[in-house]
């Protein structure tokens, strides 16, 4: 079955898509916890932050909830409850947004679960960008719902994707035909940040084994974890300047896109010294 013959319900849709919309703090009470489709909006800044050009009366993503709105849209992606924690790593919508804000948010990838690391495209943040995303959604995105009729004929998914080939939102990716390559690559080198955390995590914790002729380090070795931007604020020079000293000192990192993370130690020793 083709989206041109689901027109009655992806017209039912539309019109609820492109109807009233609600922020977040808003969407709690009016949002209710059955199947159907949600859209997400932004305003001219969001657009403008996400490298888009503004079209705010446009959707910005379409997704589906085969049971609970709710829990889909508000808990899962925009993390609206105070007792649910932001989980990018569960959100493939949070992840786009990350990798489209990475630079103007600071936000570092990492897996999804520390503890058994895999999967790295499902990459999670740390859980101070976490805070940050998700107050950035709240100020910034807003959102529709169209509740799934009880005698719908065609499957909920059949009217998702018509939807989307209509609309074509720039954060789809699946059943988008014109999806936007930036994100893909952006996405890409996230995944590859997440991968290299764990690298990252894996080293320090051999470097902190004690040899049998070393005594274990002092708790003063191992303080810092400031990210480059971090730094930069507490010394007065700009990221691009702290940056370029690390790619003086320690080299060029090695694929295009890649950014520094977390410092080692050493690394802002080096940078305190030479920026005091």
């Amino acid at each position: 079955m083709t989206p041109s013959e689901l027109s009655p319900q992806v017209e039912e849709a539309i019109s609820a898509l492109s109807g009233e919309r609600w922020p977040v703090a808003r969407a709690k009470g009016r949002v209710r916890p059955v199947p159907g489709l949600y859209a997400i909006y932004g305003d001219a800044e969001a657009w403008a932050a996400l490298g888009l050009d503004p079209k705010p009366g446009s959707a910005l993503y379409i997704g589906k909830s085969e049971d609970d709105l709710v829990s889909r849209e508000l808990d899962t992606h925009f993390a609206a409850s105070p007792t649910k924690k932001p989980r990018t790593g569960s959100s493939t919508v949070r992840r786009s947004f990350a990798a489209l804000l990475r630079d103007a948010l600071d936000l570092h990838a990492v897996p999804r679960n520390p503890d058994k690391p895999s999967h790295f495209s499902n990459y999670g943040l740390t859980p101070v960008g976490d805070a940050r995303l998700t107050a950035w959604m709240h100020e910034r995105l807003s959102l529709a719902v169209w509740e799934l009729p009880p005698l719908l004929a065609q499957a909920l998914g059949q009217v998702e994707v018509a939807v989307i080939h209509r609309w074509m939102p720039p954060l789809n990716i699946m059943h988008n035909p014109r999806p936007l390559p930036r994100l893909r690559r952006a996405r890409e080198v996230m995944t590859r940040e997440a991968s290299g955390a764990q690298v990252r995590e894996a080293s320090a914790v051999v470097a902190s084994v004690p040899s049998p002729r070393q005594s274990a380090p002092a708790p003063a070795a191992e303080a810092g974890g400031l990210t480059p931007v971090e730094l930069a604020r507490e010394v007065g020079k700009s990221p691009k300047t702290i940056r370029q000293a690390l790619r003086d000192k320690y080299g060029k990192l090695p694929f295009e896109g890649d950014r520094w993370g977390a410092l080692t130690p050493e690394q802002e020793g080096y940078l305190r010294s030479r920026f005091h």
